[in-house]
């Protein structure tokens, strides 16, 4: 067991750092990576806007993120959820499973995105 919670602490540290990493990089540059597949077509795709959202985050402009991406804080708890999840199940088993619980939880979040990238693209939001 300790020697999960050691894999754990790396892997979320590791996570930590790149994200602290992205959040210099973004601070130096003036903004993000641009997203593939909006370069490639000018539509925006489900995440579009997070990085922007997230960075407003960490300035404390709660506001301004939820412009960047309505749908981002869901994403963020989608995330979060299964990550938490995903943890406690590799720390119970030594076992490492994606796992959200119930299929539904998954399967009405991708409806919920898919339903997003239209609307978002159909009101320019």
């Amino acid at each position: 067991m300790k020697r999960r919670i050691l894999r754990v602490c790396g892997v979320y540290g590791l996570l930590l750092l790149c994200v602290i990493g992205y959040y210099l990089f973004f601070r130096l540059m003036g903004g993000g990576l641009e997203c593939p597949f909006h370069v490639l077509t000018g539509l925006y795709c489900p995440g579009c806007g997070n990085s922007r959202a997230l960075h407003a985050l960490a300035e404390g402009h709660a506001a301004e993120a939820l412009h960047y991406n309505y749908l981002m804080p869901l994403e963020a708890g989608f995330v979060l959820y299964a990550a938490i999840r995903t943890t406690a199940h590799y720390l119970k088993t030594g076992v490492y499973k994606l796992t959200i619980g119930s299929e539904w939880i998954g399967v009405v979040f991708l409806g919920l995105l898919l339903v997003w990238w239209v609307v978002r693209n159909i009101l320019g939001v």
